[in-house]
């Protein structure tokens, strides 16, 4: 039973798979057929149908056709629509809807010239990378591609609104018996020429043409070259996604061994650090041991050094203590003598026991520093 249910799915979702490519190829071809008509012929198919052009703004909806105009307030309701304007959305062969600028997001895509006839496929390949949204996510379409002077780039800005934002509206519209055949940004309502829109990069919507009895005409002498002429663009549209997809994983791949080479570079970079601040201790030490060599009486017996950050501490006997600490003031490398304990005598000797500290003045200033 489950083996029957899947081969059913399967076997539906290639079909609708196959339903959406001839979809896709019929829309290319008429638009094609009508590019090659004459101006004038463009112009009398265009003023042969009644155009009804929505503007949604801020939760109000602007309805102009004919030089006739009617503003909706939310929540719209079929019953409370004027006569006049009942009979103009009964009568509309070709619905456009307009939306504000704060509504879609706008972006621009950089492909290498060779993609650029092949700028549908990239973009929904690349949509995740240059968007916070999967391709199957949004409602899109792209402006004119433009080539970038002095580079093998061109570059081509991409519209987008999220289905389940743009598919809210839709639905409040069929409760108005109103079905977009378009969808644009407000900017591109002054565009007739365009052929921008929304809806058409969807896979959920199509655009539906209710004036279509020239292409219908063209459809029925052509219907057998068009099959043959669908199926190479096709074909040679996902032999380029191929070799993109192949692209990206060697660049992936390269990206991932100079993030190696990075990260070992900065361990290297550590541990050099490291060993030059160790060999500076141990010159410091050194140079603190024999300037201490050279300062106190050969009659000073030191039992003990201790060096800690920028401290220092002195162990030993003498037989003048007090007289160390002005020998060690005067020291280019020392500060702030004195003696950390009270000095004692040492009844076997005779000598007596001090315990001097000290700050280096060299470590000081690298900690200023």
């Amino acid at each position: 039973m489950t083996t029957d249910r899947s081969t059913t799915s399967s076997s539906a979702k290639r079909l609708q798979e196959a339903t959406t490519s001839l979809s896709k190829g019929l829309n290319w071809w008429f638009g094609k057929l009508n590019e090659a008509l004459p101006a004038r012929v463009r112009s009398g198919l265009q003023q042969d149908r009644l155009n009804l052009v929505l503007e949604f703004q801020e939760q109000q909806l602007k309805l102009s056709s004919g030089g006739q105009q009617w503003l909706l307030s939310s929540p719209w309701d079929s019953k409370t629509l004027p006569e006049a304007l009942k009979k103009v959305i009964s009568k509309a062969q070709f619905v456009t809807l307009t939306l504000p600028q704060d509504m879609t997001l706008k972006t621009s895509i950089s492909v290498p010239r060779s993609a650029r006839n092949y700028i549908d496929n990239v973009v929904r390949f690349e949509m995740d990378r240059v968007t916070p949204f999967k391709a199957d996510q949004v409602y899109y379409d792209t402006g004119a591609v433009i080539d970038e002077p002095g580079t093998e780039q061109c570059s081509v800005e991409l519209y987008l609104v999220p289905i389940d934002q743009l598919k809210t509206i839709l639905d409040q519209l069929n409760q108005l018996n109103i079905q977009a055949d378009r969808v644009i940004p407000h900017e591109f309502l002054n565009k007739p020429a365009s052929n921008f829109n929304l809806l058409s990069k969807s896979e959920e919507t199509a655009v539906k043409a209710r004036y279509q009895r020239f292409q219908f005409s063209l459809l029925l002498i052509n219907l057998l070259l068009l099959v043959a002429v669908v199926s190479l663009p096709l074909m040679e549209k996902q032999n380029r996604i191929d070799q993109l997809k192949d692209q990206v994983a060697q660049l992936r791949l390269q990206a991932d061994e100079v993030f190696d080479i990075r990260e070992e570079r900065q361990i290297l970079f550590k541990q050099q650090q490291d060993y030059v601040e160790l060999r500076q201790q141990q010159n410091s030490t050194l140079k603190l041991i024999a300037e201490l060599t050279r300062l106190l009486p050969d009659t000073v017996w030191l039992n003990k050094i201790a060096m800690q950050e920028s401290g220092l501490r002195i162990q030993g006997e003498s037989g003048n203590a007090s007289e160390l600490i002005a020998l060690l003031q005067n020291s280019g490398q020392l500060t702030d003598v004195s003696f950390f304990s009270p000095v004692t005598q040492n009844p076997r000797s005779g000598k007596e026991r001090f315990m001097i500290s000290a700050q280096l003045m060299e470590r000081i200033n690298d900690a200023a520093e």
